[in-house]
């Protein structure tokens, strides 16, 4: 887990990331990650990394650092530019993710997914298959998982890596899984229908914008292109390379204009950020909702005149209103003081709000302290480039928690 913060206004943007890593399945906690990185000084575009720290285990900050050494230094007129870039990069670097390598973990990544979602639940404790209660009930029982699962991936956006990628996909690891097909389904008996729906059902999980839990990493880019005026940002979940092609999804972007004049947006672990700029906790919100539709559908269904659909349309009254109760008091009088915030003020803001989701965690008894260490902060502005403002100089600064 980690916890990273991009404050922006037309001065510039900030960026802080903490250091906190965890591994052995959260048991262990180290306090040196790198999360912040300079891909171009001028103009200047930072990334930050959150979730997985590699891509196909291979660490994101050798990739970064390998990009940055071999990218020409012509600049960019455009952001979406350095992401395209960057992107390009590492579907071509061969050295970092030969084909071999794709092919193995694609074959690895299907076979995992596929264990889990199918043969577990058909597993007593000790692993054995279940007893069938009637001839072909496990076959029916894979028939129904199979149909639902690619119903699930089919109604997720489409990847934009082409019409025919799943198809590609297929046929380039079409050995790797006809031996899935044979260790994990010939044992029950399976006819060859189910093996072609299982290979569709895979184009599917490969077309869409699916990402295998626990494997995706979270990436931002922030800054500006040559032509651009002010700041913005793109964010990403990224999966792996098949075929190929990166599997990334673009799940949300963000720009200053004349218009949008301030933005705070934080990534990873958002809890106390997001209290800190709308005046409560979103689940706790969520659950207010939730109790006063309960409470409303208990009492008044039985009411004279108590027309169908009321009950939700108040739900919804309520929540219009408490949300734009929230914006007035809590959201708009801080996007108007960070739309003034000369750029070490937002430098502070930034490095603040990943203190105090460190803080919130030390404290809690409840969680490990997923969230902590130094502080990376980044200041990028048109001025002055990518400049850092807070950055470990020492191993010893790096080790400690809060440093």
């Amino acid at each position: 887990m980690t916890c990273e913060v991009a404050v922006m206004n037309k001065y510039g943007v900030a960026l802080a990331a903490d250091s906190a890593a965890t591994f052995g399945r959260g048991q262990k906690v180290y306090y040196a990650a790198e999360k912040l990185f300079c891909i171009s000084q001028v103009p200047p575009v930072g990334v930050m990394i959150s979730g997985s720290a590699e891509l196909m285990d291979m660490p994101w900050e050798i990739i970064i650092k390998t990009y940055t050494q071999q990218r020409q230094a012509h600049p960019f007129e455009r952001l979406e530019q350095y992401v395209e870039d960057f992107f390009r990069f590492v579907e071509q670097s061969e050295a970092l993710f030969p084909p071999a390598l794709q092919q193995t973990w694609s074959g690895e990544a299907v076979r995992r997914y596929w264990k889990e979602t199918f043969l577990e639940p058909l597993a007593t404790p000790a692993g054995a298959p279940r007893k069938r209660r009637r001839a072909g009930g496990a076959a029916q029982a894979l028939h129904r998982i199979l149909a639902r699962e690619t119903a699930a991936w089919r109604r997720l956006p489409m990847l934009e890596l082409g019409a025919v990628y799943g198809d590609r996909v297929l046929a380039e690891y079409a050995p790797v899984l006809a031996a899935l097909e044979k260790e994990l389904f010939h044992p029950l008996g399976l006819k060859q229908d189910f093996a072609d729906k299982f290979r569709a059902a895979v184009g599917a999980m490969y077309m869409h914008t699916w990402v295998h839990p626990g494997d995706g990493s979270g990436i931002v880019f922030a800054g500006m292109g040559e032509a651009e005026p002010f700041p913005g940002l793109q964010e990403f979940q990224v999966d792996s390379i098949a075929a190929g092609r990166l599997r990334a999804v673009r799940v949300g972007e963000a720009r200053i204009t004349r218009e949008v004049t301030a933005i705070v947006a934080p990534f990873g672990v958002t809890e106390m950020v997001d209290i800190f700029y709308r005046g409560i906790q979103p689940e706790l919100e969520e659950s207010l909702y939730a109790i006063i539709g309960r409470n409303l559908a208990h009492h008044r269904p039985d009411a004279p005149g108590w027309p169908a659909g009321e009950t939700a349309r108040l739900v919804e009254q309520i929540r219009k209103a408490f949300t734009d109760g929230i914006v007035r008091k809590y959201q708009s009088p801080l996007i108007a003081a960070v739309e003034v915030l000369p750029r070490q003020g937002l430098a502070t803001m930034a490095e603040a709000l990943v203190n105090l989701t460190a803080l919130k965690l030390r404290m809690s008894v409840e969680t490990v302290e997923t969230v902590g260490g130094a502080v990376h902060v980044a200041l990028l502005s048109r001025g002055d480039g990518f400049v850092w403002v807070r950055r470990p100089n020492s191993a010893r600064e790096a080790a400690e928690p809060g440093g």
